[in-house]
């Protein structure tokens, strides 16, 4: 009897082979410039793509937009803002934007036929509330969208994120948040490939993130640090054929697997008007040198007559070094 397997996503244990992977590159480079470890502070807006209790920190009206430059016709742009909701809750709303341009087509004969391009989309609201002085919690739904083929319908699926933020004193917060719970792309090439092969459900890696940050306020520094567990699952497609006419069969199984990442972030106010950041991720701790990315940043205040102007930037050392990232962001507190 020959048995094959197929349909198994190769090296489970990088976020890059499983659906979403855009959806866990960051959120603007505040927080990507600080290696993402951004699950318990709100020092810098609120930004509740990290963990959605950061809705309930919200003072005033927060708007800002972002884009990054990168390599290989990629694109990532976020929109956020945020708003109180008296007495004691937030709302946070965001959007992240990817996209790959410029795919070349070709037919089997390998002529050139046409160019194509992909574009995934994150929508999500997190709604916080303060239970106390020092707990906060909250929870975001995400709307989920990805069009890979123009002859392929449409993906659309759902997430919900979950956290919490204790205040153990004015200089050190702890966290907790799971994300992408249930979030998963459903989708039909029937159309494409003339068969009947019925729907594919690509699952988003769930995520368990442990974060802790701490404030030397008199020195103008914050330190945060971040482990996240991945919970991460594939379906296996294992075929059997029988060696003397036996009859074909396939057996769908699926494979779950875990991954454990690290960040560590920092930032220093050097000048009312000027604040630098830095930061280290490493997306598995198993292959610190081929996952791990270096950032970097800053931050320049603009106060304007009737509300606050932040420039932020943030440069971004891909794995390995395969690529750079630079992220551009407006942001204003109305």
């Amino acid at each position: 009897m020959l048995i094959s397997v197929t349909g198994v996503t190769p090296l489970l244990a990088q976020s890059g082979g499983f659906a979403g992977a855009y959806n866990r590159m960051g959120f603007g480079p505040v927080g990507m410039g600080m290696g993402n470890a951004l699950n318990t502070v709100p020092d810098f807006g609120i930004y509740a793509h990290y963990n959605p209790s950061l809705a309930a920190f919200v003072e005033h009206t927060q708007v800002d937009l972002s884009v990054a430059a990168m390599r290989f016709d990629r694109q990532l742009n976020t929109a956020n803002v945020s708003f109180q909701l008296p007495p004691s809750a937030g709302i946070n709303v965001g959007i992240i934007q990817s996209g790959v341009t410029g795919f070349d087509g070709r037919s089997l004969s390998g002529i050139p036929t046409d160019r194509f391009s992909i574009t995934e989309l994150n929508a999500f609201v997190a709604f916080g509330l303060n239970l106390s002085d020092r707990l906060k919690v909250g929870i975001a739904s995400k709307l989920l969208y990805a069009n890979f083929f123009e002859n392929m319908s449409t993906s659309t699926g759902f997430g919900l994120d979950l956290g919490a933020i204790y205040q153990a004193n004015e200089r050190l917060n702890l966290g907790i948040s799971v994300q992408d719970m249930l979030s998963a792309y459903n989708w039909d090439s029937s159309d494409v490939f003339g068969l009947s092969t019925g729907t594919q459900t690509d699952n988003f890696p769930t995520r368990v993130r442990l974060g802790s940050s701490y404030r030397l306020q008199d020195y103008g520094l914050l330190f945060s640090a971040e482990y996240e567990w991945m919970i991460q699952r594939a379906d296996a497609r294992i075929t059997a054929d029988g060696t003397q006419g036996g009859q074909q069969s396939t057996i769908t199984e699926s494979i779950r697997t875990a991954s454990n990442s690290i960040r560590l972030g920092t930032s220093y106010e050097i000048h009312d008007r000027i604040t630098l950041r830095g930061g280290w991720e490493v997306y598995d701790v198993e292959l610190i040198p081929e996952t791990n990315k270096l950032s970097a940043g800053f931050s320049l205040y603009l106060p304007l007559y009737n509300f606050d102007t932040y420039i932020d930037y943030a440069f971004i050392r891909e794995p390995e070094g395969v690529a750079y990232m630079h992220v551009f962001a407006l942001r204003l507190n109305l």
